[in-house]
């Protein structure tokens, strides 16, 4: 390849060897910042392609400092170099890397070369200075694919992941970096882009990317970290109320466990009582069982003695039987054998009989034949002696014809020729009759042709007329049935319009539907909700949760109806407005668990019961006996909200009730307005505030706040109540919902039936549509053919008016000829007469003698043919003759020879008749006396039958007695199962005696797990009572949860570790907070400082590339920078400063330059590849971008590919690319500094 440089033509060709990796250890401390190239550092050291793209074979670049330019024709392979660094370096885009697949990245191969199955692009840093935070030197990141799709990733040598690679290059500066490979379109696209786009450039100069990537960590962590604080909340929240559940759970577990015990030991006696009771009916059952069995045995033997003796006369009656049936059937088979000889001898005699006849018939008819043979053959000899002499007639005149022929061919030769010349005559006459003939039917037919044509051109015009009539009448028609189609379609979109409003008010019913249902959802899950709720608190409500024991015992007691009076406690008769619950709560402390009774009777008698129940103590307010003080009566000061028990509501009766507990307390907004209360308030009284604070007439002040508190007694009275008005509220709207729901499917039915009924019409009209169209086109297609037959007729008539004008030319031609024909038939006709005349003047002596000749040997060979006919009559007739003498002889032997053969088959036959009748006659002699003999045996079969009957029904009395002996003992076994699982039930494994054919296993003697029952012979008195009164007591402790205390345990030690983990967590979240705003001021202030220093470059290099004029660089939003875009405001020089969009392709792209040369001014990235950057700039802007370049190159290493032969000045290393015919890229390389020093 020729390189044209400065005027110099050159051709060199330079191998760059291969060169190790120099691995040196770097120091554990050192930090690996973003690169800093000093003047001439080299970065990016070789590049090696093998099978990528056009580059089929191996080829290797080696970068030096400076500036590497590579250059080639359009098509050569230049921009696949920077794809090659683009995809080494992880880029996943195709469309960047200018493909579709990685199957695009391999060489597919040409007509001269095979494609290759792998590409690889091997990139090698140098990592001398440790700006790559790797133990090497050099650094040779690879990247390898295969046409199956398959690719990896290697770093010196060893397998990696592309996210190691991402990572590593992450870690200098080099992913995402959109100023190491720079394309033409890519300097376009600077000034295109968004100014919010063009934000990246900026962001990436500025380094912040992986202060982004911090940032973007922090937040998932944040969002973790708040979800996890969210769900711990939740699982405290749901963890809160069970810890208190379990907390009383296992007190109740305790208590049952005491009286399960004691219930246990009451069980041990009673089961021992039971299983003793039981067990002797048990081997009192098992013994009635034996005697039974004993019977049973006894009467089956008997009865098998019997049997046995049955069976044996059975068996002695069933080969009697079967003797006699063999005998039978032997018998049987004879008479068969018999009948079946007697057959066969009858049609054997019948057969003879025929045979006889037949024999008879043939010998009868033999004589006849023979006397017919023998007159035929004395007809035959007859006829050959007369042929023989018809032959020698013939011969004798043949003879005498020769005779005569001979005297007569001399004088037919003179008449011959006066034969030819008339002959020649009568031939031109018989031409000259044919051609006028011709002539005469060429006019007959002429005349008839005209006259069938004549005929044709009347029909065709007439058809014509009707065809132009029918024409007219179908356009008529035509255009009714278009006017009619017209109609139908305004009626269709009629129609059309209708199916649109039904469908359009279905979908708004069916909006409104879904609409409603969802509303209706949410009533339904908030009614669940509140339905929920509302049982939750009424279950707490009935199971006293919150209550003291004695008040809770004293509730349910008056529940079950065991006491009277009781009105319920305190918190259930009173309401608060709610901003006033935590004060009448702390006012009343205790006494709102205090229960209200009707008289001091119930009171008494509820405090019987709890000491009679030892279920703990209450504190009552009988109202006949309430003596409350007056209630105080409070200064009006600000603040002051009044006496306690003005500001509740409840009923009258309970007045007393309210003055005793709440008359006394003064409700206020908060401790200022309480210590100015308490300085005038005199004698016994308290004062709360809103917040819960209570300050006593003493002086003493309550107050604080707890971490976390269950809503109180009045709280869950006033949800209650809330709860149920919530409740009927959204069974009415549910109700109200449902309606809308009703109607709005009685619209979308409506509106359905509307629809169905319009697109039924739609449907009628389509049909009368499509048939209406089908008959236009049916009459079009009429309509045409009229119209075609019409013109067809017109041009018939037109040929027949050509065809009658030839007509008349070919008829005055046929009687042109006709006239010179008759002249020609009077000359030939005057010279065929003196012909004629010389011809019967000739003699004619021998003519009668030579056919009276011929004539003889014709007649004379006739009867010899005929006679020989006659023989071979005679012949076939004898032969005829012959074979039937010799049919009829060989019939008579074969029936003489059937007839022997059925008579010595006559005589067997009547010797086998003869001997079955003999044996049938023995075989009856026996069978006879053996029937007898049956008969008697049968008889004493019946007898034996009868007893064994009797013994029958014997052994059916005894089995029912051991029956009923087995399910006694069955019945008594099974009570004493039974009674062991529920002992096992009740008291666990326990070691009893086994009864015999008990099925059981016995447990292991492991004490205490196994216990045993004490031997009890009677009951002590009262204890079944003693035992229902324990259970009773049991029963009444309601349902145990047994785990409750290993369950509270954990819960309360897994509700201490979330409050641990809770407030971590909230640590956790404030940190990360803290670290999001110092990651943000961080990235604002390196964008702000980077921004600055770019446009402060940008405006310099913009002014340099353009030879003057100026441009800046401004932020969209100023005041949030983070957030705000990039916009550039150019002014080239001579022009006003003006939109992006109206810059030339020149301009664009010097602008484009400037911003870039001004990134990577401020922030030099390690090397640079400008992928034909310079195309649109003419000389003068080439060589100020030049400058730029050689500036911008002592501090970045760029490798230009150009086709500018100003740029290509500037380089210190030249790669040339040309494409073969193999489609393969080849490379050469040039130093100039090399070529300078051999100059």
């Amino acid at each position: 390849m020729y390189l044209c440089l400065t005027g110099r033509c050159l051709l060199t060709l330079r191998d760059v060897p291969g060169r190790n990796l120099r691995r040196r250890r770097l120091p554990q401390e050192r930090r690996y910042p973003a690169w800093t190239c000093a003047e001439g550092r080299l970065r990016l050291k070789r590049l090696e392609l093998q099978g990528y793209k056009t580059f089929a074979s191996k080829t290797e670049f080696v970068f030096n400092d400076g500036i590497t330019a590579i250059v080639g024709p359009n098509g050569s392979g230049k921009s696949n170099i920077a794809d090659a660094v683009r995809w080494v370096l992880g880029e996943q885009s195709y469309r960047l890397l200018r493909a579709k697949r990685t199957e695009d990245m391999i060489f597919h191969g040409s007509s001269q070369r095979a494609r290759v199955g792998m590409a690889q692009v091997s990139m090698t840093l140098d990592n001398s200075d440790g700006w790559l935070p790797l133990d090497f030197s050099e650094v040779t990141i690879t990247h390898r694919a295969y046409r199956s799709g398959e690719n990896e990733y290697t770093i010196n040598g060893s397998r990696v992941r592309l996210k190691d690679v991402t990572e590593l290059l992450a870690k200098s500066g080099l992913t995402k970096r959109n100023s190491i490979v720079i394309g033409q379109g890519h300097i376009d696209a600077a000034l295109s882009l968004r100014p919010e786009e063009r934000r990246t450039l900026f962001e990436e100069a500025a380094n912040i990317t992986l202060y982004q990537s911090k940032r973007d960590a922090a937040l998932a962590k944040l969002e973790a970290t708040e979800q996890n604080l969210v769900r711990v909340r939740d699982i405290l929240a749901e963890i809160e109320p069970r810890l208190k559940t379990l907390r009383r759970q296992a007190q109740q577990a305790e208590a049952y466990h005491a009286l399960n015990r004691e219930l246990e030991e009451l069980l041990r006696v009673w089961y021992g009582y039971r299983w003793r009771k039981a067990s002797r009916a048990l081997q009192q059952a098992r013994e009635t069982l034996n005697q039974a069995r004993q019977a049973l045995q006894q009467a089956q033997t008997r009865l098998e003695r019997l049997e046995a003796q049955a069976a044996s006369a059975r068996a002695d009656q069933n080969a009697l039987r079967q003797q006699l049936a063999q005998w039978h059937r032997d018998s049987a088979e004879l008479h068969t054998r018999a009948e079946a000889v007697q057959r066969d001898w009858a049609v054997r005699q019948e057969r003879l009989r025929l045979v006889g006849r037949l024999l008879t018939e043939a010998q009868e008819e033999m004589a006849p034949l023979e006397a017919s043979r023998a007159a035929q053959a004395e007809r035959l000899r007859a006829a050959e002696l007369h042929l023989q002499a018809l032959v020698a007639e013939w011969e004798g005149a043949i003879a005498a014809l020769r005779r005569v022929e001979a005297e007569h061919e001399s004088q037919q030769r003179a008449r011959q020729e006066i034969l030819s010349q008339i002959t020649a005559l009568q031939n031109e006459l018989f031409e000259i009759a044919t051609q006028a003939a011709d002539r005469r039917n060429r006019l007959t037919q002429l005349a008839e042709r005209r006259k069938e044509q004549l005929a044709e051109k009347g029909s065709h015009e007439a058809a014509m007329a009707a065809q132009q009539g029918e024409l007219t009448a179908a356009r008529a028609e035509q255009q009714a049935l278009q006017q009619a189609l017209a109609e139908l379609e305004q009626e269709a979109a009629r129609v059309r319009d209708a199916v649109a409003q039904a469908q359009q008010r279905i979908q708004a019913a069916q909006a409104q539907a879904r609409q409603a249902e969802q509303d209706m959802a949410r009533v339904r899950e908030e009614a669940a909700t509140a339905q929920a709720r509302l049982d939750m608190l009424r279950r707490m409500q009935d199971e006293g949760a919150g209550l003291y024991a004695g008040t809770r015992a004293v509730l349910a007691a008056a529940r079950e109806g065991h006491l009277r009076g009781a009105l319920g406690v305190v918190a259930d008769q009173i309401q608060a407005p709610p901003e006033l619950e935590k004060a009448i709560e702390t006012a009343l402390g205790a006494h709102v668990q205090d229960i209200i009774t009707e008289t001091w009777a119930d009171a008494e008698q509820a405090i019987q019961y709890l000491r009679r129940e030892s279920a703990g103590r209450a504190t009552f307010l009988p109202l006949e006996t309430l003596r409350p003080p007056s209630p105080v009566k409070p200064p009006e000061l600000p603040g002051v909200l009044g006496v306690a028990a003005r500001l509740v509501q409840a009923p009258a009766r309970l007045a007393p009730v309210l003055d005793l507990l709440l008359g006394h307390t003064v409700v206020v907004d908060d401790m200022k307005a309480a210590r100015a209360l308490y300085r005038q308030m005199r004698g016994a009284f308290q004062i709360v505030t809103l917040d819960g604070e209570l300050i006593r007439s003493t002086g003493a002040i309550t107050g604080g706040a707890e971490a976390r508190k269950a809503p109180g007694l009045l709280s869950r009275q006033r949800e209650r109540a809330e709860l149920e008005t919530a409740l009927r509220d959204l069974g009415r709207r549910r109700e109200a919902l449902q309606s809308a729901l009703q109607s709005a499917a009685q619209a979308e039915q409506a509106a359905r039936d509307q629809l169905a009924q319009a697109q039924r019409q739609v449907d009628a009209l389509a049909a009368r549509q499509a048939q209406a169209r089908a008959s236009l086109a049916a009459l079009q297609r009429q309509a045409d053919k009229k119209a075609q037959e019409v013109e067809w007729r017109q041009a018939l008539v037109h040929q027949l008016d050509q065809n009658l004008e030839a007509l008349a030319d070919k008829e005055a031609q046929a009687h042109a000829d006709l006239a010179q024909l008759a002249q020609r038939e009077t000359d030939a006709r005057g010279r065929l007469a003196q012909l004629q005349a010389s011809l019967d003047a000739m003699p004619d002596s021998l003519a009668v003698p030579l056919a009276e000749a011929r004539a003889a040997v014709s007649l004379a060979e006739q009867n010899v043919e005929n006679h020989k006919a006659i023989v071979r009559g005679h012949q076939q007739s004898l032969a005829q003759l012959d074979g039937q003498l010799h049919s009829r002889r060989d019939r008579l032997q074969a029936l003489q020879t059937e007839r022997d053969e059925l008579e010595a088959a006559e005589r067997d036959l009547r010797a086998r008749a003869e001997a079955l009748a003999a044996q049938l006659e023995s075989l009856a002699a026996q069978i006879a006396p053996a029937e007898a003999r049956l008969g008697e045996m049968e008889a004493a079969q019946m007898d034996l039958e009868a007893r064994i009957q009797k013994e029958r029904a014997a052994l059916r009395e005894a089995e029912q007695a051991h029956n009923q002996a087995l399910l006694e003992m069955e019945r008594r076994r099974d009570e004493l199962a039974a009674l062991k699982r529920q002992m096992e039930s009740d008291l666990g494994l326990i070691d009893v005696e086994i009864a015999e054919g008990l099925p059981a296993q016995p447990p292991l003697p492991l004490r205490p797990i196994v216990s045993s029952l004490p031997e009890v012979e009677a009951l002590p008195d009262g204890l079944e009572e003693q035992i229902q009164q324990v259970r009773g007591q049991i029963r009444r402790l309601g349902a145990i949860n047994p785990t409750a205390p290993t369950e509270y345990a954990e819960t309360l030690e897994r509700y201490n570790f979330l409050t641990a983990q809770s407030e971590d967590l909230q640590e956790a979240d404030k940190s990360l907070r803290a670290a999001i705003a110092e990651l943000d001021r961080m990235m604002n202030d390196e964008f702000i400082r980077t921004f600055e220093a770019v446009a402060e470059q940008f405006t310099v290099y913009f002014t340099q590339l353009f030879g003057g004029g100026t441009a800046r660089l401004t932020l969209t939003d100023p005041d949030n920078p983070m957030a705000s875009g990039v916009d550039i405001v150019a002014r080239p020089p001579g022009k006003r400063t003006q939109s992006l969009a109206l810059l030339s392709g020149g301009e664009r792209a010097l602008t484009a330059a400037a911003l870039i040369f001004a990134i990577l001014k401020v922030s030099p990235a390690p090397f640079c590849i400008l992928d034909e950057v310079d195309a649109m700039l003419d000389e003068s802007n080439v060589r100020r971008f030049r400058a730029v370049l050689e500036e911008l190159a002592r501090e970045t290493q760029f490798i230009v590919i150009t086709h500018n032969r100003g740029t290509i000045e500037a380089a210190s290393t030249i790669y040339g690319v040309s494409m073969g015919a193999d489609s393969v890229s080849r490379v050469l390389s040039l130093r100039l500094d090399q070529v300078e020093a051999k100059a």
